[in-house]
């Protein structure tokens, strides 16, 4: 590949990064890193279309413009490719090369170059000429000939050059993101022999199909699948899950039904954490601009053959530690466990009306605790786990609070002294056996 094809190449390396959100210095990053991938793994030409890169070696003022059908090797040649600036057009015919120059004297101006091919017309983005150095920019038809109604072939697609993982952090959880472009280089439709279907890694949940996926695409738990055939060019297919761990590391595996063309992983980093994976060739760290102070791990590998998974081992994870839990629970059921033997003791000094109010009392209490806990765990101010633990536990007291309403708080009758009567004779049998009257005689 000559270094024109390259900075075509890095451009839209450039283009796509930006159009998923990625800050300024992460791009550099990730273009670092592209440019050191195999120069086989190319981009779709129809994504450079009409985009203009500045060129340094280019003489001050010059402009190329390349038309080509389809692929970077099919030049078109003999082609009127126009220059305009406002109202002044200037004209000028592609070389066996597919290329055309201009040569402008007028820095700063604005203008557009624009071709028209196979009855439609191809225009580049707005530009100004620059003071120094040229540009360089391509204009990308259809295939030759047209094959629109052509029907399906059976044959294999890839993941494309540009396809990426991105891993962010979550509470106790990984956030993975597969940003894939599904390419076909053929100019016909193509019927995979092997379906386009991925088993996402095991654990995976709250499978999300993002926006921008091809409306083909399908998610069923942890199954995502795109039906073919697939038209020439790209197809985008953009997934995302959420992968729960519980230590310091995690290993997960995604076997890949298309050969991945090349590897490229951006995880963000906390504290000590790393990545390992023998598929890794290149790997570098940035803290970019617009990330929030956020540490990000750019790493890259060549083709992963179609069968073959993409395996990763993450460690340093932040985590919780499960002793202070357990300690935590462990009190907390000391605690419920005292105060349902101290609701079960039946106090005879009160009377059932104040025993219910105290229950009823309890019973608020405990929601009013339910709705901070859940209050805080929308705020992201306890975690998930926390969160369940605590909601279990005051579940469970509620459950009993409202075992003790539904039993009406069985009464206890208060003692004779208590009630201000005098209490019955002792006769000399009862008091030699040294006996009081218990609740149940009473009651008869």
């Amino acid at each position: 590949m000559g270094i024109e094809e390259e900075t075509e190449r890095v451009g839209t390396a450039h283009r796509v990064a930006a159009g998923r959100g990625f800050p300024g210095a992460v791009l550099l990053a990730a273009v670092a890193l592209l440019l050191s991938a195999p120069a086989s793994a190319q981009p779709d030409p129809r994504q450079m279309s009409g985009i203009p890169l500045p060129d340094p070696q280019l003489p001050a003022g010059t402009i190329t413009v390349r038309v080509v059908r389809g692929t970077l090797s099919n030049n078109v040649p003999d082609q009127a490719v126009e220059l305009r600036e406002g109202d002044n057009v200037a004209t000028a015919v592609t070389n066996a090369e597919g290329r055309a120059e201009f040569l402008t004297l007028n820095p700063g101006a604005t203008v557009v170059a624009a071709t028209e091919l196979d009855g439609v017309r191809l225009e580049s983005q707005p530009f100004p000429v620059p003071g120094q150095g040229g540009i360089r920019l391509m204009l990308v038809g259809g295939a030759d000939p047209p094959q629109a109604d052509a029907p399906a072939e059976s044959g294999t697609v890839n993941f494309g050059s540009d396809s990426r993982i991105v891993i962010e952090l979550g509470e106790e959880v990984l956030n993975v993101y597969y940003l894939l472009d599904i390419v076909n280089w053929r100019d016909v439709p193509i019927e995979p022999d092997t379906p386009i279907a991925l088993s996402l890694p095991v654990g995976a949940t709250g499978t999300t199909l993002m926006g921008g996926t091809t409306p083909r695409a399908a998610a069923a738990g942890a199954q995502v699948s795109v039906p073919g055939p697939f038209p020439p060019g790209m197809t985008p297919l953009r997934v995302g899950f959420v992968l729960p761990y519980s230590g310091a590391s995690l290993a997960f595996e995604q076997p890949l039904p298309a050969a991945l063309e090349s590897l490229l992983l951006v995880v963000e980093k906390w504290g000590d954490m790393d990545i390992a994976s023998e598929q890794i060739a290149r790997r570098a760290d940035a803290s970019p601009e617009g990330a929030d102070g956020r540490t990000f791990i750019f790493a890259a590998g060549p083709l992963v053959a179609a069968g073959a998974a993409v395996s990763l081992e993450i460690s340093g994870l932040p985590h919780h530690s499960r002793s202070p839990a357990m300690l935590a629970l462990g009190v907390a059921f000391v605690l419920l466990a005292a105060g349902a033997w101290g609701a079960a003791t039946p106090d005879r000094s009160a009377s059932a009306a104040e025993r219910r109010q105290q229950v009823e009392a309890r019973r608020e209490k405990r929601f009013r605790e339910l709705v901070n806990n859940q209050q805080h765990h929308r705020a992201g101010r306890i975690g998930d786990t926390k969160y369940a633990n605590r909601r279990r536990a005051l579940m469970a007291d509620l459950e009993r609070i409202y075992a003790e309403l539904d039993d009406e708080v069985a009464p206890v009758l208060p003692s004779p002294a208590a009630a201000g009567v005098g209490a019955p004779p002792v006769t000399s049998q009862s008091s030699s056996a040294g006996q009081e009257l218990a609740p149940q005689d009473a009651t008869k």
